[in-house]
């Protein structure tokens, strides 16, 4: 197949040569137009002649179905490696979300002297939050504004806007 393709290369570049020859030799008078009709003929005949060889060829079946299998194969390779990187672009977005909400969550506490210990966040596949679980160390009354834990669920709820059954604050210590 190759060596074909390379053949019918080169006529088209012997054929170009030739063309390029013929149109210096030639001389200025009235036949001249017949002469380029004539070369323009031979031109169309070299172009497309390896079309119908291919045509003429009794595997004409065989060769485009191997040419579809090919096509489909290399379809399903692409649609594969997409959804690789889709499905690592989407989990590397996921842990981007889940750690700015735990600094943003971390910043606020601390802003109102909480310690966290850890926070754990849970996100739907379309990056809702379904639960926070945040620890912390024991309430210090005379440190905080936050008397009990519910005061610093509603706080949070407050703030992101989520329901507050999503949220689970746990103190120790």
């Amino acid at each position: 197949m190759i060596d074909s393709f390379k053949n019918y290369i080169n006529t088209l570049l012997c054929l170009g040569i030739f063309v390029t020859i013929l149109q210096l030799v030639i001389p200025k008078n009235n036949s001249k137009k017949y002469i380029y009709s004539l070369v323009g003929i031979i031109i169309v005949i070299s172009v497309i002649s390896p079309v119908i060889n291919f045509l003429k060829n009794e595997n004409v079946e065989d060769g485009v179905n191997q040419v579809i299998s090919n096509i489909d194969k290399f379809k399903s390779e692409d649609i594969n490696i997409d959804e690789k990187g889709r499905e690592a672009n989407e989990e590397l977005i996921k842990s981007q979300v889940i750690g700015n909400i735990k600094n943003d969550i971390n910043q606020k506490l601390e802003q109102k002297d909480i310690e966290s210990k850890n926070i754990d966040v849970y996100l739907e596949d379309n990056y809702e939050v379904k639960k926070i679980r945040i620890h912390i160390e024991k309430l210090d009354e005379d440190v905080t504004k936050f008397k009990t834990l519910n005061d610093i669920v509603t706080y949070i709820s407050d703030n992101y806007k989520i329901e507050y059954e999503k949220i689970e604050v746990v103190e120790e210590g």
